[in-house]
């Protein structure tokens, strides 16, 4: 190692410490090392030598890879922030030359509109009685699953709970109401 800052000579090959660390930290490459250490023969070398050129190029090939999917991720990152706000400039224009609301505001439903019922939206009877024998939750969360088309994600947001709470809540109406429906069918 050198300790100054003298130039290093030509064709000698003056690795970093950490590099040489993150090598030795492998059981198989230390025993290498180690016997290159005590029996300093060409072969042990050349072992040596082959184990750490593998591992250097690992190296390498881990930073590159790393680097590019950075860059790709950097650059979908922008290409994705460009197209929602294309698609927000055209969001908010006005929906018709006569009209002042924007498209923005047709499609997305206000909180305190009621879209669809469960009377209106089902047209079986057994299936609306099961499903009005669920508890609140459930009808809940199956309402605004089914009936207002939100996902399990948005509705977690929109009653503050885990996503996965909503989902097994879901699922477990899900099973209720088929087990209910097939008996029904059964007699």
């Amino acid at each position: 190692m050198m300790c100054s800052k003298e130039k290093p000579e030509q064709g000698k090959f003056h690795p970093n410490p950490a590099l040489i660390q993150g090598f030795l930290k492998e059981e198989q490459h230390r025993i290498v090392y180690e016997q290159a250490e005590r029996y300093p023969s060409e072969a042990n070398l050349r072992k040596l030598n082959s184990a750490f050129q593998q591992f250097y190029t690992e190296i390498q090939l881990t930073n590159y890879l790393t680097m590019t999917l950075s860059y790709y991720a950097r650059n979908y990152s922008k290409q994705t922030a460009a197209l929602q706000g294309r698609e927000l400039a055209v969001l908010d224009q006005p929906a018709g030359e006569d009209q002042e609301t924007s498209k923005k505001e047709m499609l997305v439903a206000k909180e305190d509109q009621t879209v669809y019922s469960w009377e209106q939206a089902i047209h079986d009877p057994a299936l609306l009685t099961a499903i009005q024998d669920l508890p609140s939750k459930q009808k809940q969360n199956l309402e605004l699953h089914f009936i207002h088309q939100l996902t399990h994600t948005e509705i977690a947001e929109k009653l503050d709970i885990s996503q996965q709470a909503v989902s097994k809540s879901v699922q477990s109406a899900l099973r209720k109401l088929r087990s209910v429906l097939q008996e029904g069918d059964a007699r």
